[in-house]
């Protein structure tokens, strides 16, 4: 049972709070329900801090809050250094089985406002314990200004940027959040500094996260990913999608991919004429609990 004490200048009250978590892929989140939350709120940043630490919380790579008003559902993501998140795309996906779980939804399809637009989730074959999970992640934005990237032309796409070892040469591309792709001939190398240091990078006003793709063929790739506010982790969904809409645009790959990571595959697919990306893949229920939330109130 994870506790937060409060301080010595004020007076706490506890109030148990339950969680899940889950894991897709190796992308695992802590899920908090029924919970009346709107947006960013810097009670649910500490909390992140602290959950996700493996030493003396839950650990996870993030927090998921799930807030619902009439029929329409919210999920807000938090990173694992507290940072809050415009999209997730595994994030929506383990939501979206929670709520399956918790029996607030009673079909396979559902609707999950995020902090950067709606994401439709779907359902497939499975159980309470591990089910095969959609989610559209809308269309990709490759307007510099908008990801948001500095940059002297309209797009960012193939372009070097220069780090103290060296340079690389990357794509920016946002889908729901920023990321910048580079395509690699291999991922033997230590990809976790190059990610460290293009994360904050100055050229990336809200910092950035980072993928390493190989591209094997036409329908094949395979990523490491850096996430911002987290590291590397086991997948990313945004990630993922973002890879698949760089290599399409460079002609490198079809439009329905699988994409490998370290913990399993992800199909990513850049739908046409939608211009919608969508994600399918596994997702995984590890655990439930309580922990005491102890709300400081002054004296």
């Amino acid at each position: 049972m994870f506790a937060c004490y409060g301080s010595a200048i004020t007076l706490g009250y506890v109030m148990m709070l339950s969680f899940a978590k889950y894991q897709a892929l190796g992308n695992s989140f802590i899920v908090l329900d029924d919970i009346v939350a709107k947006g960013r709120s810097r009670r649910f940043e500490t909390m992140a801090r602290h959950l996700c630490d493996p030493a003396y919380g839950v650990g996870a790579d993030g927090l998921l809050v799930l807030s619902r008003s009439k029929r329409q559902f919210r999920v807000d993501i938090y990173n694992a250094d507290g940072s809050w998140a415009e999209k997730s795309g595994n994030g929506v996906r383990i939501a979206a089985m929670h709520l399956r779980n918790a029996r607030e939804l009673s079909g396979n399809v559902a609707e999950l406002i995020t902090g950067s637009g709606t994401s439709h989730v779907r359902l497939y074959a499975g159980n309470a314990k591990r089910r095969i999970v959609s989610a559209t992640l809308g269309r990709p934005e490759f307007d510099a200004a908008k990801i948001p990237v500095k940059s002297k032309g309209q797009y960012f796409i193939n372009r070097p940027i220069k780090l103290d070892s060296g340079s690389v040469v990357a794509s920016a591309v946002s889908v729901g959040n920023p990321h910048l792709i580079l395509l690699c001939h291999s991922l033997e190398f230590d990809w976790e500094s190059v990610g460290s240091r293009l994360e904050v990078a100055s050229l990336f006003p809200r910092r950035i996260n980072v993928g390493f793709v190989v591209v094997k063929n036409r329908m094949t790739i395979e990523v490491r990913d850096w996430e911002r506010g987290v590291g590397p982790t086991g997948s990313s969904g945004t990630g993922a999608a973002a890879a698949i809409a760089v290599t399409v645009l460079r002609g490198l790959t079809s439009r329905t991919v699988d994409v490998y990571c370290p913990a399993g595959i992800l199909t990513v697919t850049w739908e046409e004429p939608s211009d919608q990306l969508i994600i399918k893949g596994p997702v995984e229920f590890i655990c439930a609990g309580k922990f005491e939330d102890i709300r400081r109130a002054s004296r």
